[in-house]
């Protein structure tokens, strides 16, 4: 069958369609696709969508189902209209009946019988909107005639395959939204392994790596993400939008996340198990988990028998947090017949649990203190507490038990207290049920493994600076032994009997001494890559102390102070009073903080923002404030979280510089969990050994060369002999982004002086062979901000520009490279970018030119297998070169137009065509007569329908299918030559 062929046809350049077609996609090829899009500037499969609205719908009339397609289509392109194409796609979305006259729910997709839908895959999807330029999508998923998954592949032989997609995503949303408008999903894949994000949310932090078992084929990853059950359930439920900063974002719940979703909601209708531990560490979206759990729990009335579900907080702060997720993502869920309610007192809550509610209830733990016993003895109330671990120690816990006997609760937590084999703690309160202590656990080391969330990386503070390490032992780790300290509350406690450290952290030559130190590191290591900080002081006291410090030393407005108040501190703290922001305040500078071009660049803590704050944007936390365990976990998290700028600059880790002296020993203050913890907390002296080490060794791997030869010449031999196998620049390329990384997280320190000649010349050389063997010759845009900025100035003079030039593809020049010096290699590959670089400059001659560089590109290809010299692949490169200079010549005695001859050119490469004798130059010639005649076909879709019926014409006299190709070759040239 012409399908298998297909298949078969694209099993090196997309292997992701063979393995998605043995699970029961149906591929499509290109000109197939583009009949059912009824052409390249639409994105539906019209017919396919109004038989499957017939189909599920039998009471819509054949008008209905084209108006419900229309309104699909006519959708906005943009993240909202996205929304809406996902919400008819769940079945969100009503049609009126004229018959029952009442408005009715439109099925779009049978989710619960996946066989009756319609499952397609397609490749070199191209989206050309009238007038503008167009965009092509490598690989595209439909289901029943809506887009739902855009896939983009990159080679595997490059680098940067992640972060160069991800900015093609954002040119799509700049130049061709309408490529976006339907589908939800985003891949990219360079057919090892692949990553899958979000359209509409082009950010580096969102798009995951698809997690694999070290034994499993790239081809199953595949299938697991693509296998029509599970990819309908990512449909239905995993598709997150929200609103952050008066912005609707776009989410998709890892697989993490979607795990413990299962287990929770399968927990919750156990009648045996009424108990269970969410494990999922700081950062890791813990929030989005419980709601989506929450959600599915309230939408399945049968199932859990128009339960309840509460959602439990532990402090007004994070309740606020959570109010606004609730807000953002159960938005509608009143409008689905879900009821929503808040128990802003103890005695709302009462009632409700006296009323009966059914629906979802958000309350504080505290609301529960003396609430009475079995108030609602229902087994189908699900309880579920966020921060867990210390949200029902006490007697807060016993009041809600004994309040809901029969509910099932479940605990969510990043830092559990006690100890999972010894059923202590956080265990022993939601674990006993469960064989390991816990239903899930996302640790640290899985987090970092997926990108979720970043390594954290310290570092000291000078020594004149710390709690001498005795004081620290007896004062602070013996009263938080004795304590159990488990939330920021508690801390400060213990800090107020900790008289001795207060008074030394809080002295007035000290942290004037560490306002200097931070506003010297900060300026030198944070602001320049735009980043922000964190400063956690001892106490508020402090926090106003630190502000008026840094204001000697960086802008003022470069900082604020975010702390509680007190009303007695207009008498007792006047100073604290003063720098005390409103909450309307407060409010603006937390959102501004997140923002990398916004003010303020430091924040000034105590409390407030330790949990809870997310600020991706936020690199480094000076922490100047005894920690450990749980609160110590919690607040260094904040700089855990994943981020890129505008420019694609990836912050790679977080840092963490430690003017108390508590990470000096981590064993000790971070008791918890300490063997999950471990390498997901570094000392940057270890890191500098590394790098030191990285450094050593790639300089006699990489740059070691012949001194007999001059500058230039030991550059072109590096670059063109030693990196012409693919694998050996793979190789570099590895080994160069380690030590850049280390270098970007480092610098500038003065250990690293003695490397800056020896790290710029590796840079250089990764530049000059990036820009070598790349078609777009960037070679600075590949490299991170520190690494940039070292070596921009010099790279030209360096011989880095030389290495790429872009020459004509024609005689004259291929006679004059004869008598330069310089390898073959380098001569063939500057010779291709000139080719390149007229294709692109000039479509319509793209058209003739293309072939030459296929060949050529195999040239190439045998060039860096060894299957030929680079002498012999320049006399295949001159052999093209002359062909080239023959297609110039002939297309110049034609007398045609580029268009007319690009026309002539792919006609008479056509050996169907040209064993009928078709006169392909009188043909081009009509072409040429018919574009005057339709000048705006480009814009007009009734002139380019008129068009192409006129191109039968020149084509008459040929049978019936070759008459049809050729006019379908004649209208992809002229598409190829107008549309770029």
């Amino acid at each position: 069958m012409t399908t298998l062929k297909i298949a078969e046809g694209y099993t090196v350049q997309f292997p992701m369609v063979k393995h998605v077609v043995e699970i029961g996609w149906t591929p499509l090829t290109q000109q197939e696709a583009e009949a059912k899009r009824h052409g390249r500037a639409n994105m539906l499969f019209r017919d396919d969508l109004e038989a499957k609205l017939l189909e599920f719908n039998p009471w819509l009339s054949d008008d209905q189902s084209r108006a419900i397609v229309d309104t699909i289509e006519a959708l906005p392109s943009t993240i909202e209209g996205n929304r809406d194409v996902l919400a008819w796609i769940r079945g969100e979305r009503q049609w009126y009946d004229e018959v029952e006259k009442r408005h009715r729910p439109i099925q779009v997709v049978d989710f619960n019988n996946p066989g009756s839908n319609s499952f397609v895959v397609t490749w070199e999807w191209k989206i050309e909107p009238l007038a503008r330029k167009g965009n092509r999508a490598d690989v595209m998923f439909v289901i029943n005639g809506l887009p739902v998954a855009v896939v983009e592949h990159k080679n595997p032989k490059d680098g940067g395959a992640l972060d160069r997609a991800v900015k093609q995503l954002r040119r799509y949303e700049l130049e061709t939204p309408e490529l976006l408008a339907a589908p939800q999903l985003f891949n990219v894949t360079h057919l090892l392994d692949y990553w899958y994000g979000v359209t509409w949310n082009a950010n580096r932090r969102f798009i995951s790596k698809w997690k694999q078992t070290p034994d499993e084929e790239y081809r199953f990853a595949v299938q697991a993400f693509f296998e029509p059950t599970d990819f309908l359930r990512t449909l239905q439920h995993w598709i997150l939008f929200y609103v952050e900063d008066g912005e609707t974002r776009k989410s998709v719940l890892r697989e993490h996340q979607r795990r413990a979703i299962d287990k929770i909601v399968a927990r919750c209708a156990d009648h045996e198990k009424t108990r269970g531990l969410i494990w999922h560490t700081q950062g890791s979206g813990k929030t989005f988990t419980l709601l989506t759990a929450a959600r599915l729990i309230l939408e399945n009335k049968d199932r859990y028998n128009n339960g309840t579900v509460i959602l439990v907080v532990d402090r007004t702060e994070l309740e606020g947090q959570l109010r606004e997720w609730v807000d953002r993502l159960l938005g509608e869920m009143q409008a689905n017949d879900i009821a929503v309610r808040r128990a802003n007192s103890k005695t709302e809550l009462q009632n409700l649990l006296d009323a009966d509610f059914r629906g979802l209830v958000i309350s504080m733990i505290h609301k529960f203190e003396e609430i009475k016993k079995d108030s609602s003895p229902r087994d189908n109330i699900y309880v579920f507490i966020d921060e867990a671990h210390r949200s029902v120690a006490k007697d807060l816990g016993s009041y809600l038990m004994a309040a809901l006997p029969a509910a099932t609760i479940i605990g969510f937590t990043g830092t559990p207290v006690g100890n999972a084999r010894g059923s202590s703690g956080s265990f022993q309160i939601f674990g006993t049920q469960d064989e390991d202590g816990y239903l899930d656990k996302y640790s640290i080391k899985e987090s970092i493994e997926d990108g979720t969330t970043l390594p954290i990386r310290y570092m000291m503070a000078p020594s004149n600076m710390t709690i001498p390490t005795e004081q620290l032992d007896e004062e602070f780790f013996a009263l938080a032994e004795s304590e159990d300290v488990t939330d920021v509350e508690e801390l400060n406690r213990v800090l107020d009997r900790a008289v001795g450290i207060r008074a030394f952290l809080s002295a007035d030559n000290r942290v004037e001494q560490v306002a200097e130190f931070v506003a010297n590191h900060f300026r030198e290591n944070v602001d320049p890559l735009h980043y922000k900080a964190l400063l956690v002081a001892v106490d508020r006291e402090t926090c106003a102390k630190y502000k008026l410090a840094l204001d000697r030393h960086l802008p003022p407005e470069w900082s604020e102070v975010v702390y509680s108040s007190n009303p007695s501190d207009a008498v007792d703290r006047p100073r604290v009073a003063e720098l005390q922001l409103s909450e309307t305040r407060e409010q603006e500078v937390r959102k501004a903080f997140k923002k990398h071009a916004e003010q303020p660049k430091i924040l000034i803590v105590t409390d407030k923002l330790l949990t809870g704050y997310d600020a991706p944007v936020l690199y480094s936390m000076y922490l100047d404030k005894p920690m450990r365990d749980h609160v110590l976990l919690q607040a260094i998290a904040r700089v855990n979280r994943p981020y890129v700028d505008s420019e694609g600059v990836r912050k790679r880790v977080g840092l963490v510089v430690d003017f108390v002296g508590v990470l000096r020993e981590l064993q000790k203050a971070l008791r918890f969990d300490s063997a999950d913890i471990g390498g997901a907390i570094e000392d940057l002296e270890t890191m500098m050994e590394d790098l030191h080490q990285r450094i050593t060794r790639a300089a006699e791997d990489y740059l070691e060369v012949d001194v007999k030869d001059s500058p230039d010449q030991q550059l072109e031999k590096v670059v063109y002999g030693r990196f012409i196998d693919p694998d050996a620049r793979k190789t570099f390329f590895e080994d160069y982004k380690d030590v850049e990384a280390l270098w970007e997280i480092l610098s500038p320190s003065a250990e690293l002086r003695d490397h800056i000649a020896t790290y710029k010349r590796l840079s250089q050389l990764y530049a000059a062979v990036r820009n070598a063997y790349s078609e777009t010759g960037s070679f600075l845009g590949d490299l991170e901000y520190k690494t940039r900025r070292l070596i921009e100035r010099s790279a030209e003079q360096e011989g880095l520009g030389r290495i790429a030039k872009v020459i004509a593809f024609d005689v004259a020049t291929l006679e004059s490279l004869k008598d330069e010096d310089g390898p073959e290699e380098g001569k063939i590959y500057n010779l291709l970018r000139g080719l390149r670089k007229e294709m692109d400059e000039d479509p319509a001659k793209a058209v003739v030119l293309r072939a030459l560089k296929e060949r050529a590109d195999q040239v190439i290809k045998n060039l860096e297998e060894r299957k030929v010299t680079g002498m012999a692949a320049m006399d295949e490169i001159a052999a093209l070169v002359v062909e080239k200079e023959e297609a110039r010549k002939e297309a110049q005695d034609s007398g045609l137009s580029d268009v007319g001859f690009a026309v002539h050119w792919q006609l008479s490469r056509d050996e169907a065509l040209t064993e009928t004798r078709l006169d392909t130059l009188a043909v081009a010639r009509e072409v040429e007569t018919l574009l005057d005649k339709f000048p705006n076909w480009v814009e007009n879709s009734d002139e380019q329908r008129r068009l192409r019926l006129n191109l039968y014409k020149p084509v008459i006299k040929l049978p019936d299918e070759q008459r049809r190709t050729a006019v379908e070759q004649i209208m992809q040239v002229l598409e190829q030559t107008a549309g770029d």
